[in-house]
């Protein structure tokens, strides 16, 4: 099992939020303690595809001494096949199954590891529906926060005096503890979860708690029900000695949303706690604007204490360990980015865990002075960078499915994707378009399921921008930009050269983004915007004296730079070659610091002639570039069949 324990500097003001980890440090600490084995790139079997879940009826008990469970599940479905014979759903093999009926009739079962088969007592066709009831007890294996944590989990929360039962199922472990089908691509159309526990305990899930009914033996059943469409892993259970501290928040549209927390019965919980549980209303309110309103508050968002090292969302009820910022923004955001839209496929993980983690940065950049917000994502890169591999891409290979480690990538998974969408906002370079994007995805998809190429498509058609390469190279290529910039003031004069490759030049050469110079002058500063490219030469006038550069001032690219002042570029103009720009280009390069006399001619790399010129005088001209094709050129410069120097052009 892998712990993430790195501290991060931010900090946020409330007495109750002090020198918090990442929330995306946290939620992947949570989910990556769970795994002990290879998981599956898919449905445990390809007869799962042949049903369609509507609705399941969780029926369990539970204690909070242990993993133990007993209890029927009940899952109505549709047939999707002509021919339907066998029902097949996946159980944990240490889980026993009294007997299973469809539609009222015992039906034989087959089992094959965590895998089960049942026979269906009357052969059924597409269009028909038909009710499993699977009857089951027994002890799966049990997770522990020190080694690793399963479908399962009983662990003491020490501090609080409380010892907590809860699920933990991202991303195959739900058949842990419930007869289920675990499909990414079905979500539960409709759930009912009912918990029978000691009376002396709460037990928390999804949705609405209809009512507590009293059972003999000093029990009592908590009865949840929620009608949105549900991923199988935001299923869940979390039963303690729980209090129930709620209250109810207005949104901006006018809707009240419950806010109910299930907290430990301990006399100093609130005391810690309460500015930061009660901050989730103001979190509410503001990605309700941003992202569109709050999409289950016609049943409430939530929170489960337990001892899981940081977070997971849990569709209204996401469980976790503390409320401190940014943990609780992270899980409150993946309601929106991985509930309410969830990955198509595990390889697109990062449009669950990216978009949470950049709501972490947006929340930061409302509610904290910039140069907080500036510190927040200079951490976020500093982070990336310290992992001396810079390989790998934010979208997943196939066969990394299998593996939840690195599924769960802290690296690649939650903080390059937060810095490529804060990329990809600078890119787009119009904050109201971007916004627009995410609420336009959001709406589209919305109670489904959507992909990297489904988030591409709908960024194109609201930015109006092709995104080709920049999907290209920050979502399916690897590594980052190196820059190296040279710079120099010389009479009235700004000159650049800035040099740019990628960390997995096998992966992408040079990333073809913009970007920003800050001219810093006792007279006033000054940033400008520069075009895309690997290699850039740019010449400038400018009516003050500069004093220093910075390279990307806002910290908006994914980027690692270095800036030097070379006192020797432009130094006696006229004899420093040639000085061309913009490098590279797509309409024009324009040349500089060349002589009367002097004859250029522009080569593509098979050596045959594009273009050529005498110049006529020393005022520069400019060589034509739109009509030529991508790709590199060489510019020789000549005097008298000599060739006095030669650059290298770029063509985009």
């Amino acid at each position: 099992m892998r712990f993430v324990l790195i501290a991060c500097l931010l900090w946020y003001s409330l007495p109750a939020y002090t020198q918090p980890l990442m929330g995306a440090d946290e939620c992947v600490g949570g989910k990556m303690q769970q795994y002990r084995q290879s998981a599956k790139a898919t449905v445990a079997s390809p007869e799962e595809n042949k049903y369609d879940v509507r609705h399941v009826h969780l029926d369990i008990a539970l204690d909070n001494q242990s993993v133990a469970i007993s209890g029927n599940t009940t899952t109505n479905a549709l047939v999707l096949e002509n021919n339907f014979s066998l029902y097949v759903f996946e159980l944990n093999r240490l889980l026993t199954i009294d007997s299973v009926l469809i539609d009222g009739q015992r039906a034989n079962i087959e089992r094959q590891g965590d895998i089960v088969n049942v026979f269906m007592p009357v052969l059924l066709h597409k269009g028909a529906v038909f009710t499993a009831t699977v009857y089951y007890h027994g002890l799966p294996e049990t997770g522990t926060v020190f080694t690793f944590q399963s479908g399962m989990n009983n662990a003491e929360a020490g501090e609080w005096n409380s010892r907590v039962t809860y699920s933990l199922s991202e991303p195959y472990y739900s058949k842990d503890w419930w007869p289920c089908k675990q499909s990414l691509q079905d979500k539960i159309d409709s759930a009912d979860i009912w918990i029978t526990v000691p009376d002396s305990l709460k037990a928390g899930s999804n949705g609405l708690l209809q009512r507590i009914t009293p059972l003999p033996g000093n029990k009592n059943r908590y009865e949840w029900k929620t009608t949105y469409p549900t991923a199988y892993y935001l299923l869940s259970v979390a039963v303690s000695n729980y209090i129930d501290y709620s209250f109810t928040k207005q949104l901006p549209g006018g809707q009240n949303v419950l806010v109910q927390n299930y907290v430990y019965n301990h006399p100093n919980l609130l005391d810690t706690y309460k500015n930061g549980i009660d901050s989730t209303g103001e979190m509410l309110q503001f990605f309700s604007e941003l992202f569109g309103t709050y999409p289950f508050h016609k049943e409430k968002y939530g929170h489960c204490m337990s001892p899981i090292f940081g977070g997971m969302e849990h569709q209204t009820m996401t469980t976790l360990q503390h409320f401190r910022y940014p943990l609780v923004v992270h899980e409150l955001a993946h309601q929106w980015f991985g509930n309410y839209v969830n990955c198509a496929t595990w390889r697109d993980i990062w449009i669950n865990e990216g978009f949470a983690s950049y709501a972490e940065y947006l929340f930061t950049e409302r509610y904290r002075d910039a140069q907080t917000a500036y510190n927040y994502m200079l951490r976020v890169h500093e982070r990336i960078f310290s992992d001396t591999n810079t390989g790998g891409s934010i979208y997943l290979e196939e066969n990394d499915t299998t593996n939840p480690y690195r599924i769960f990538d802290g690296r690649l998974s939650y903080l390059k994707p937060s810095a490529v969408l804060h990329t990809l906002r600078f890119y787009i370079n119009d904050d109201n378009v971007f916004f627009n994007i995410l609420k336009t995805f959001l709406n589209r998809h919305a109670n489904g399921n959507a992909g990297t190429e489904d988030f591409k498509r709908v960024a194109e058609e609201i930015s109006g921008i092709d995104l080709d390469k920049f999907f290209a190279q920050w979502i399916y290529g690897e590594g980052y930009p190196v820059y190296d910039i040279k710079w120099n003031y010389v009479e009235g004069r700004v000159l650049l050269v800035i040099q740019q490759q990628g960390t997995n030049p096998e992966s992408v050469l040079y990333f073809d983004i913009p970007v920003e110079i800050k001219l810093l002058s006792q007279l006033g500063d000054t940033t400008i915007r520069l075009g895309s490219g690997v290699t850039q030469s740019t010449y400038m006038s400018i009516g003050r004296e500069v004093d220093e550069i910075i390279f990307d001032p806002r910290n908006v690219i994914l980027d690692k730079s270095t800036v030097t002042r070379d006192y020797s570029l432009g130094v006696n103009y006229l004899m420093d070659g040639l000085f061309v720009y913009p490098n590279p280009t797509i309409q024009a390069w324009n040349i500089i610091n060349i002589k009367e006399g002097d004859e250029l001619i522009l080569v593509d790399m098979s050596g045959r002639t594009v273009w050529s010129n005498r110049v006529v005088n020393n005022l520069g001209l400019s060589i034509p570039a739109d009509q030529l094709s991508r790709g590199i050129y060489i510019l020789h410069q000549m005097n008298g069949g000599n060739e006095l120097t030669s650059k290298k052009l770029i063509r985009l």
